[in-house]
């Protein structure tokens, strides 16, 4: 994990669009903790002498084998890797990671040992994860610990709430995750290991979590598959912002996404959406550029197998004032009625 991201408290709020996070999602961050401990306050040190006084009971067991086969399910449904053990990787504690979930009280504890002995993380670092660690045990065993623990082991709060929106990730509480992963204390972390997740379990083609999760925190995407994905989810629901998203790159990425943005608005779904979505398309002030782009794209490129594709060029002409002759603006409610119903064929060869 970079320290100047996980470490850093420099406020990241800005919105480029109008969806608004604190709208969206309910506030829960800064509810204090309703249990108040019964054990003695004094500061801790995290070393494995400590494990029984940080842990306290754990009867019943939290990582029985319902739980253990929950988190499993649950690795495989997050691309394979739950978010704590893309910490543990970081961290450089390969063996830590191979160790979660712990399935005995003894496997517990000597996960607790391999974090407290590495030497390759800080220690704040290290009692993030144990606060994680402590995060399950409090959601299986009805407790209230971890913020306690957490405190005497002075855990920094950005901290805290970091790894409180990777716990609930992990758990796909995705709503929830979204109010710790973009609080302006934090610096983007693991930013496309987030949008691929986000992306790829949005509901019903519902991409409101993952697009004001971007919007809010502005984070840069080092991958260019977490890009597409991105991208495929700004498209499909904004034609318009994912055409202004598209000329923030560089040339040879910015004509990929443009391409991509004309195969998703007029890929063939039918109904007043797909008509809209043409329309909004067709009508973007390209420039000269983008011109030739959709102009390759339809009459020679990907689009080009697309039933829609020559009303497309038609309607762009119409919009553009440069129909060769006058029955062709007559067509427009056709050619549109073509995109509706996703048959196209509206224009002869």
């Amino acid at each position: 994990m970079h320290q100047n991201s996980y470490l850093a408290c420099q406020p990241n709020t800005k919105l480029l669009h109008d969806i608004d996070i604190n709208v969206l999602l309910p506030d829960t961050r800064t509810q204090p903790c309703q249990t108040v401990p019964p054990w003695p306050i004094h500061k801790m040190r995290l070393d494995s002498p400590q494990y029984s006084r940080i842990f306290g009971s754990l009867d019943p067991f939290p990582y029985n084998r319902a739980f253990v086969q929950q988190i499993e399910a649950t690795r495989r449904a997050l691309d394979g890797s739950l978010f704590i053990e893309r910490v543990l990787k970081a961290l450089n504690l390969s063996n830590a990671s191979s160790a979660y979930p712990p399935r005995s009280e003894a496997s517990l504890r000597k996960l607790f040992e391999h974090i407290c002995d590495n030497t390759n993380a800080t220690i704040h670092h290290k009692a993030s994860v144990v606060f994680y660690l402590l995060l399950d045990v409090d959601e299986r065993n009805g407790v209230s610990r971890a913020q306690y623990i957490a405190d005497q082991l002075n855990v920094p709060e950005n901290y805290k709430i970091f790894m409180q929106g990777l716990w609930y990730m992990d758990n796909q509480q995705f709503d929830v995750a979204l109010q710790y992963l973009t609080h302006p204390s934090l610096q983007p972390d693991f930013v496309d290991d987030i949008v691929s997740v986000l992306v790829r379990r949005a509901p019903d083609d519902d991409y409101s979590l993952p697009l004001a999760y971007y919007q809010t925190v502005q984070p840069l995407v080092q991958s260019s598959s977490t890009l597409e994905l991105l991208f495929g989810a700004l498209a499909r629901s904004s034609v318009v912002d994912a055409f202004q998203f598209s000329r923030s790159h560089a040339e040879y990425m910015r004509r990929q996404l443009f391409q991509r943005l004309v195969l998703s608005a007029l890929e063939p779904a039918g109904g007043e959406q797909s008509a809209e979505r043409a329309l909004s398309l067709i009508s973007l002030p390209f420039d000269a550029h983008e011109e030739q782009w959709f102009k390759e794209c339809l009459e020679s490129g990907e689009g080009k197998r697309l039933a829609v594709a020559k009303d497309a060029l038609l309607m762009r002409k119409i919009a553009t004032n440069q129909a060769t002759f006058g029955s062709e603006t007559g067509t427009w409610a056709v050619v549109l009625e073509g995109f509706k119903t996703g048959s196209g064929g509206r224009v002869q060869a």
